[in-house]
Parts: structure tokens; sequence; C-alpha cells
């Protein structure tokens, strides 16, 4: 009996720790903008600079004119 409920606690954080991956991965690609507004974000400086594609840049199948930069987030042109 006492197995059942470690594998039962052990089960639900994994759960926990899967949903809470998902929502900071999910939440970091959709607050692109970074507060500067579609088609900008901002740089290491805190100015908010336009998008382009830079070095290591991948472009999103079927959304046209958006890539994934070097560093896995999202840009799109205005």
């Amino acid at each position: 009996m006492r197995s059942t409920a470690c594998y039962s606690s052990l089960k639900a954080v994994l759960l926990a720790g899967s949903i809470l991956a998902v929502g900071m991965t999910w939440s970091s690609a959709s607050n692109a903008a970074q507060g500067c507004g579609f088609g900008y974000h901002m740089n290491p400086y805190g100015w908010c600079k336009p998008n382009a594609p830079g070095p290591y840049a991948t472009p999103i199948p079927g959304r046209p004119n958006c890539w994934r930069n070097g560093f896995g987030y999202l840009r799109c042109y205005r």
C-alpha cells in the first residue's frame, strides 16, 4: 500500500513540474514584445528596437515574417 501512495505522489510532482515548465516556455514566447509593442523588442540596454532576423535565426512555418532568434525568442516584423 505504501508503494502505491509513493508512486501517486511522484506522478503528481512530475505532472506539476511538467505543467510549470510548459507554462514558463509558453509565456516567454507569448510575451516576445517585452512591453515595446508589436514589431519591436528590448535590447540588452533597455532600448526598444525594430525586429530583424539576426545570426542563427530560423523561420517559423505558417507564420510569415516571423522567426526564432538564436536565443529561441519569437520575433516578427511589424
